[in-house]
């Protein structure tokens, strides 16, 4: 079996997909020991170590040393052999997807804090709703009352101008009545 050791340096090596992204191609060419980690020299370097038959780990090698995820700047790769344990590749799948699941745990976290912002601000805005509904049912209850008063007002005023033109409208009558009793005698 053959072991290597691979450091990949660059402005941007973290955070960018690369340790999965070399997973994957060792998952693919049967690597059988496996583990990668973020680490800092000066800048930002990804530490590999791998472990397979010779075949496999001159493909690995050669992928690792011309290839990277779209978003990285690699500005220094670097391969040496390497004597000491590489860890299984399964139990670094375990241990990648355990710190995979602890990235997202501040993420959760912050969704969570949003939402109970976020309940807050609809909480206050369905007070303030209801304070603005409560001041149009007042403003409309006073409408309706003074439109009544107005109703009134208006209808009373109407119904003193009808019996005063029905009154007139009787004394007119009563005179052409009159009027036309003179004349016939």
């Amino acid at each position: 079996m053959v072991k290597i050791k691979c450091k990949i340096k660059g402005e941007k090596v973290h955070d960018v997909g690369y340790r999965f992204f070399l997973l994957r191609k060792a998952l693919e060419l049967g690597i059988k020991g496996f583990n990668a980690y973020n680490d800092f020299d000066n800048g930002q370097i990804l530490m590999v170590q791998a472990e397979g038959n010779a075949r496999a780990m001159q493909a690995f090698r050669s992928f690792a040393d011309k290839k990277a995820p779209g978003h990285a700047l690699v500005s220094e790769r670097s391969f040496e052999d390497l004597d000491g344990y590489v860890m299984p590749i399964s139990d670094y799948l375990h241990l990648f997807q355990v710190e995979q699941l602890n990235k997202g745990i501040p993420a959760i976290i912050s969704i969570d804090n949003k939402q109970d912002k976020m309940l807050d601000k609809q909480d206050q805005t369905i007070k303030e709703i209801k304070g603005v509904s409560s001041k149009i049912d007042y403003s409309r209850e006073q409408i309706t009352s003074e439109l009544q008063s107005i109703n009134e007002g208006f209808k009373l005023h109407i119904d003193e101008r009808l019996s005063k033109m029905e009154f007139e409208l009787a004394e007119i009558k009563a005179k052409v009545a009159d009027i036309q009793y003179s004349s016939a005698v």
